[in-house]
C-alpha cells in the first residue's frame, strides 16, 4: 500500500486511517531529542474557531470538552494549532488535574487460576466515567504494575489471560478500555485534539495503577498493541521518567501525516529512556516496512531491544513468552 493521506483514505476509522497512512519508509526527525526543540508541523490546515470536536461534549469559545461531574474543571483542549510545536508546548497539551478523585466502583469481582480479577469503572481526568480490568496476585504486595492498552477495535479484555499469567508471577495488571474523545477525527485540529484527550487520559489511568495499595509505584509497565502501540510510543515518551519499561507489539513509527508529526511515536522515543523500551515485531506484517521498525528503535536511547518474529502483526506464542517475561524481570515478578 502506497503513502496515504487522511483526506484520501476517509474517515471509516481513525485506526484504520493511522495506519493506512504509516506505510511507507521513514526517516529519523532530526532535532527532537531534547526538550525545547521544535516538532515541524507544517502542512496542518487551521481554522480559528472551528469546532474541535465531535460527539459528547459542550462548545464554548470554538472548542468542545467531555462533560464533567462536579469536581475539578476540565482543562480545555486546543482550537488553533501552532505551525511548530516544541517540546514543552507538546507536554503542555498532555497536561490534566490530577486531582479529581477516581470514585473507583467495583462492577464485579472474580476468581481465576488462583487470582482476583476486578471489573472496575472510575472517573477519566475529562469526569467521564471508563471500564477497565484490574487483575492482582493474592497476597498483600507491594507488586510491580503493568498498563495495557488494546489495539483498534479491541477490548480491555483482550489481554486478560496475559494479565493472569503474570498476576501468577506477583504483578498487577491494569487493562483500560482506550480512551476516545473523537471517534473519527477528519481535521488537523480533530487529530490533535482526540491525541491530546487520549494522552492526557493515559496519564490518568496509570496514576490509577501508580495509586492502588498492592502496587508498588517504583515498578511501573506500559504493553500497548497496534494502534494501541503507536499512541503508547507517544505516551512512554511522556511519561519515561515514571515507567520501568515499555513494551509496544506490531508498531510504525509514524502516521505520515504533516500536523501529527510532532506526536509520532518516533520523535517521543528518545524521551522514553530511562525505561527500557521492547519492540516486537513480526516479519510477516504488512502494515509497514522493516526499516521503519528499525528506525524507530534506532531513535531510543538505551536500554532498548527490538525482536522479529516469524509472525504476522498479530504475533505468536514466541513474542508472548518473551513479553511476559520481559516484565517479570523489569518490574520484579516472584
Amino acid at each position: 500500500m502506497g503513502r496515504v493521506t487522511l483526506a484520501r483514505f476517509g474517515v471509516r476509522n481513525r485506526a484504520l486511517m493511522a495506519f493506512a497512512a504509516a506505510s511507507a519508509v521513514v526517516a529519523l526527525l532530526n532535532g527532537c531529542s531534547a526538550p525545547g526543540s521544535s516538532f515541524s508541523a507544517s502542512g496542518s490546515s487551521t481554522a480559528s474557531g472551528s469546532p474541535a470536536a465531535t460527539g459528547a461534549g459542550s462548545a464554548a469559545s470554538g472548542s468542545s470538552t467531555v462533560a464533567s461531574s462536579a469536581g475539578p474543571s476540565v482543562i480545555p483542549l486546543p482550537t488553533e494549532l501552532p505551525e511548530s510545536i516544541s517540546y514543552d508546548q507538546a507536554m503542555r497539551l498532555f497536561e490534566y488535574d490530577g486531582s479529581r478523585p477516581f470514585d473507583l466502583v467495583e462492577t464485579s469481582v472474580s476468581e481465576q487460576s488462583g487470582v482476583t480479577i476486578h471489573d472496575i469503572t472510575y472517573l477519566q481526568a475529562s469526569g467521564s466515567r471508563t471500564q477497565a480490568f484490574l487483575v492482582v496476585p493474592h497476597g498483600s504486595g507491594p507488586f510491580g504494575g503493568v498498563m495495557y492498552l488494546h489495539g483498534a477495535l479491541g477490548a480491555s479484555s483482550n489481554f486478560l489471560q496475559e494479565a493472569i499469567d503474570l498476576a501468577q508471577h506477583g504483578l498487577v495488571s491494569l487493562l483500560i478500555t482506550a480512551p476516545e474523545y473523537i471517534a473519527q477525527p477528519v481535521t488537523a485540529e480533530e487529530a490533535v485534539n482526540e491525541i491530546a484527550f487520549e494522552m492526557r487520559e493515559l496519564r490518568r489511568s496509570l496514576d490509577l495503577l501508580a495509586s492502588r495499595p498492592e502496587v508498588d509505584p517504583r515498578r511501573l509497565g506500559f504493553v500497548g498493541f497496534s494502534y494501541g502501540a503507536m499512541r503508547g510510543g507517544t505516551f512512554a515518551g511522556i511519561e519515561g521518567g515514571r515507567l520501568s519499561i515499555a513494551v509496544l507489539m506490531s508498531t510504525p513509527p509514524s502516521y505520515h501525516v504533516a500536523y501529527m508529526a510532532p506526536f509520532d511515536p518516533i520523535v517521543w522515543a528518545p524521551h522514553v529512556s530511562p525505561a527500557a523500551l521492547y519492540v516486537q515485531e513480526g516479519t510477516q506484517d504488512t502494515w509497514f516496512t522493516h526499516d521503519e521498525a528499525e528506525s524507530l528503535v534506532a531513535a531510543a536511547h538505551q536500554p532498548k531491544q527490538l525482536v522479529w518474529y516469524q509472525a504476522n502483526h498479530a504475533l505468536n506464542q514466541d513474542a508472548y513468552d518473551d513479553r511476559v517475561g520481559w516484565l517479570e524481570r523489569t518490574l520484579g515478578g516472584t
